[in-house]
């Protein structure tokens, strides 16, 4: 359920245009040693880059904790709902890749990321989840993350 149809990368990706903010290609990853294929892109605003987003491509056993998506938006940036307008973007290609659901997590803690997801459809499925201790979010201090699913 949480696998895609295609594992590589499509064409006229390097810059997906939105109505608030778009995405500029910044690479597109294989994936080594178990690591999933992703897209990396920059979220820009105008010609500003204001944060990054990735899709992961596929499901492995890292899936629960690392997501299908990850991003962040510049501190300088927070608060106007940009992270809201990438995720839309994102959720786009997932859905060309031929996604039908998606996981995101985010640390308990940061509202303004668990907003932005549930305004994106999120749905919580697993509150809390205890992050394994030699993992470098839990060196970096995210000992919990939340676990969302976005049925596309």
């Amino acid at each position: 359920m949480y696998d895609c149809m295609i594992h590589e990368k499509l064409l006229h990706t390097d810059e997906i245009q939105g109505a608030v903010v778009s995405l500029k290609l910044q690479g597109f990853y294989h994936g080594e040693e178990g690591d999933l294929p992703s897209y990396s892109f920059f979220i820009m605003l105008g010609n500003q880059k204001i944060g990054t987003i990735a899709l992961r491509l596929g499901f492995n056993d890292m899936t629960m904790i690392h997501g299908h998506i990850g991003y962040t938006i510049d501190e300088g940036y927070r608060g106007h709902g940009y992270s809201y307008y990438a995720l839309g973007l994102i959720l786009d290609l997932a859905r060309k890749h031929g996604y039908r659901a998606l996981i995101v997590t985010c640390d308990p803690l940061n509202l303004s990321s668990i907003k932005s997801v549930l305004k994106s459809g999120g749905r919580l499925i697993e509150e809390r989840k205890s992050v394994p201790n030699n993992h470098i979010y839990y060196v970096l201090g995210i000992k919990e993350l939340n676990c969302y699913e976005i049925l596309l």
